[in-house]
């Protein structure tokens, strides 16, 4: 990149930042005030509420992270427009195809910002405040209802009531099948990971079989089973908020139970689309800036990027969850939007030729 380009790259790495920090910051208040209405249960204070919508920031950044680049990247190109600077650069022999290569350049290393931040922080973030949410007003762990949580392992279905922490639970029951038939009720009080296996404690059997049913009490026992505490922690956590190995992992640990995969595998691509959603939008900025500002005021531009930003946010929902509740292919409904709008982008640009 020569000095004309960077000087672009930098102004719309600081509009993107910028656009990014304001989003974030009127989601959080809104997510404090929907948050003061669960203040005062258990030990949920104020203060609490606090540090939980600042974990969660990052997950908002993330999530509005291509709305953020385009605003930011209309802001910013607008900005030199206004000042006659791309004017000037392109009187000093930048061409349109210069001034875009510039744009998507940046793009690369926003998305690889994006591909952090949603790879590490926002996981790690949003699950600490989570779990810190939960223990404050129920003592429980995230994601893990008054109905409990409910595994499949094999020949089982284990139902785990509470969830103390990812090595202790309570309230465990263990069902077993042969041959489509339940030949096996195991409940105990709770259970300790230990060895790589779980012990149970205050454990009660019950045998079903053609001679009758019958009940035993042993000591303990040791459950052996896949789930261990990592697993445990995947299951208690939306899709959205898991990396994408540990994603790849609980997704095949469901295929092989013949367990339902689409959401998950949905969450897999949509985090694989994201970077390419946030470079679709700064390459959609460019003919917004040089095609749209001649015909309207800065103001109106940037209404027109927030209304595209939020064509693109309302889009990407409508075929994510279309994919989910007609079957179609998650690949397809997580890309569909910024393959959209890439074709939009190039047709602009094609227009300024």
């Amino acid at each position: 990149m020569n000095r004309l380009s960077r000087y672009i790259g930098r102004q719309v790495i600081l509009g993107a930042l910028m656009a990014l920090l304001v989003i974030v910051a009127l989601d959080a208040v809104f997510t404090f005030i929907n948050e003061s209405g669960d203040v005062g249960e258990g030990g949920y204070t104020s203060l609490m509420a606090l540090v939980y919508v600042l974990l969660q920031a990052p997950r908002s950044a993330y999530e509005t992270f291509p709305v953020a680049t385009l605003v930011g990247a209309l802001v910013a190109l607008g900005g030199l427009a206004a000042r006659s600077e791309l004017t000037a650069m392109r009187a000093a022999g930048l061409s349109i195809g210069g001034i875009t290569r510039a744009v998507v350049i940046t793009g690369l290393l926003l998305a690889v910002g994006a591909v952090a931040l949603g790879e590490w922080a926002a996981p790690a973030a949003s699950r600490l405040g989570q779990d810190l949410r939960a223990r404050s007003i129920g003592g429980g762990s995230a994601g893990i209802g008054d109905g409990g949580l409910w595994l499949r392992d094999g020949p089982r279905y284990i139902h785990v009531a509470r969830v103390r922490e990812q090595t202790q639970i309570e309230g465990v029951r263990v069902y077993r099948t042969d041959g489509g038939r339940l030949s096996r009720i195991v409940t105990a009080e709770r259970g300790r990971y230990e060895d790589g296996q779980w012990l149970l404690s205050g454990v009660e059997v019950t045998r079903i079989g053609t001679d009758g049913v019958r009940v035993s009490h042993p000591d303990g026992q040791v459950l052996e089973a896949e789930l261990n505490p990592e697993l445990l922690g995947l299951v208690a956590l939306p899709p959205e908020l898991l990396p994408l190995p540990e994603l790849y992992r609980y997704i095949d640990y469901r295929t092989r139970n013949g367990l339902e995969t689409v959401r998950y595998r949905l969450a897999f691509w949509v985090k694989l689309a994201t970077p390419l959603a946030t470079m679709v939008m700064l390459l959609l900025a460019v003919p917004l800036v040089l095609y749209v500002r001649p015909r309207a005021g800065a103001g109106q531009q940037i209404v027109v990027g927030v209304l595209v930003g939020t064509a693109f946010m309302l889009l990407n929902r409508l075929l994510n969850q279309a994919g989910v509740i007609y079957g179609f292919p998650p690949v397809l409904s997580a890309m569909a939007p910024s393959l959209i709008f890439m074709v939009l982008a190039v047709a602009g640009l094609q227009r300024l030729r």
